[in-house]
Order: C-alpha cells, then sequence, then structure tokens
C-alpha cells in the first residue's frame, strides 16, 4: 500500500519541476541591442544687435542768478518807510527803505558843534603863536641891547614853546571831533537801506514800523545777470564737458521747449561723498518760462 503512494509523489514532483524550467523558455525573449546615441550639437543664438546708444547725457540742476541775496539790516532800529515792495525794479543805491535815525541826528549835530569850537579853539592858539613869536624876536633885540636878563630872555621863548604844544594839541582835539562827525555820518548811511546793484525786489520780509535787529533779512534782490543752471555728472564722465561748450536746457524733462546755455565752469574736483562733478551753464537767451529757482534739464552730448 505504502510503495505505490511513494511512487505517484515521485512522479508529480517530476511533472512539476518539468513544468517550471518550460515556462522560461518560452516567455523570455533575447534582449534587443542599442545603437550608441550621438552627442547633439548645441544650437548657437544668433547675435542681437545693440540697442542705439542714446547720443546724449541727461542731468538736472537748479536755475540761479548770479547777482542775488539777501539785503541786511546793518543797524538796529525801527523802519519808518517802504519805498520797494515784491517785483518793483530798483537801481543801484537806491533807498528801499529807512531807519529811525532821528537819535543818531542829534548826535551828529552835537559832534558837529563840538568840532567847531574845536576849530576855533585852534585858530586862537595859533594866534597866540604869532603873538608869542613877536615877544620872543622883541626879547631878543633887548637882550643884544642889555635891557633884559638872560632869564627874561629863557621865559619868553618858553611861553612860545608851551603855546606851540597847545596848538599840536588843539590840532589833534579837532581831528578827533573831525573823525567821531564822520563815523556818525557812517552810522546815518546805515539807516537807508539801499541796493547794492540793480535789479528786482524779489521777496520782502519786514513791515513798516518794525523792530529789526543788526543782520537781519529785509529784502531779496536778484539782478539783471544772465541765468546760470548747476548741474552734476559723473565723474567717470567728467571729459565728456569742456569750458565753452554748448547744452541744451529746458524747463521740462521732454524739451518740448529747449534753450542753449554755454557751460562757464567746471569744478576741479569731484565730490568724494557722491562721486559727482559740478558743472554751471550759462543760458544765451533766457525765456519767460525759466526761472530763478527752478529745476530745469540738461542734455549734454556725448561724443561720437
Amino acid at each position: 500500500m505504502k510503495r505505490p503512494t511513494a511512487m505517484v509523489c515521485i512522479g508529480l514532483f517530476v511533472a512539476g519541476a518539468a513544468g517550471c524550467s518550460s515556462a522560461p523558455s518560452s516567455s523570455v525573449a533575447a534582449a534587443p541591442a542599442f545603437a550608441p546615441v550621438k552627442p547633439v550639437a548645441a544650437v548657437q543664438p544668433a547675435p542681437q544687435p545693440l540697442p542705439p546708444r542714446d547720443p546724449y547725457l541727461i542731468a538736472t540742476g537748479p536755475v540761479t542768478e548770479e547777482q542775488q541775496l539777501d539785503v541786511v539790516a546793518l543797524r538796529a532800529g525801527a523802519i519808518t518807510s517802504l519805498s520797494a515792495d515784491i517785483d518793483t525794479r530798483v537801481q543801484r543805491n537806491q533807498i528801499l527803505a529807512r531807519l529811525d535815525d532821528r537819535e543818531l541826528q542829534d548826535d551828529r549835530a552835537a559832534a558837529e558843534h563840538k568840532y567847531q569850537s574845536l576849530q576855533s579853539d585852534l585858530k586862537n592858539w595859533q594866534a597866540e603863536v604869532q603873538m608869542r613869536s613877536a615877544d620872543l624876536k622883541r626879547a631878543e633885540q633887548m637882550r643884544e641891547a642889555g635891557i633884559n636878563t638872560p632869564e627874561d630872555l629863557e621865559h619868553v621863548r618858553y611861553n612860545l614853546t608851551a603855546t606851540q604844544f597847545e596848538v599840536e594839541r588843539q590840532r589833534e582835539e579837532m581831528l578827533a571831533a573831525d573823525a567821531a562827525v564822520k563815523s556818525l555820518d557812517q552810522e546815518l548811511e546805515k539807516t537807508h537801506i539801499t541796493a547794492p546793484f540793480s535789479g528786482i525786489v524779489s521777496q520782502r520780509f519786514v513791515r513798516d514800523g518794525e523792530y529789526v535787529a543788526v543782520g537781519q533779512k529785509l529784502f531779496h534782490l536778484v539782478g539783471s545777470s544772465p541765468l546760470e543752471v548747476r548741474f552734476t555728472i559723473p565723474g567717470q564722465q567728467a571729459g565728456i564737458v569742456h569750458r565753452g561748450q554748448t547744452v541744451t536746457i529746458s524747463p521740462t524733462p521732454d524739451f518740448a521747449e529747449p534753450l542753449t546755455a554755454v557751460i562757464r565752469s567746471i569744478s576741479p574736483v569731484i565730490d568724494p561723498g557722491s562721486g559727482m562733478l559740478e558743472v554751471i551753464a550759462v543760458l544765451d537767451h533766457p525765456s519767460g518760462k525759466i526761472m530763478p529757482g527752478m529745476i530745469a534739464t540738461v542734455r549734454v552730448p556725448l561724443p561720437r
């Protein structure tokens, strides 16, 4: 009973082994052979043309007036009159305002009287010298005749010398009095606020009757000299500008109304903080649309 069973098991094992060995042979195919991949050459892009270079350097700067300054008070006092206001055209040395000068006028009159008095005293002493000189001449003749003594002659000579010293002292006092009068005249001139040059009053900082201190601003005066434009360019491009070069100025960035200007001066040094170089150009024929204080646009041609 046991032997046939063992034979059946052996047969089943052999059949299974045969089936397992035959399956791979029928299902596995040979791997195909691949050809080597050739490297693809990189496609170089076509060179693009450079954008056209802007032939100008654009800068901005304020428009200034060379002849412009603040007229200040040189003496403290109350303003008694105003002769100029905003947009008033004035001439050189024209009076713009006056300060109260009544006290100075009184001091000046007293100094003048003292000067006149000292001048009269000087003339008196000069006459005294002439009289002492005549006394000395007469004393010398009397001494030659033996009428007076040597002491009398020396006394007369001493009086003449003393009188001459009085003349010198009186002359110095008179010169001092004259200097005092001139000093008061200068102080009186300070009460007249005048224009240092011809121009237009652009600002007025005081009112009639106001008390002002020394150095206080009273007016801002703008002259009639050509307008200037101060602008800066990078220090690396300092070679593109030179004195006498013509540049284009415009009150707007689009240069709708261009004007010409000539470079008058170039700073000899570059600002180490910003690396910029300052240039000043003078407008040839400024128009009414270019005014001091505005920011203008400058176009500087670049070398080709």
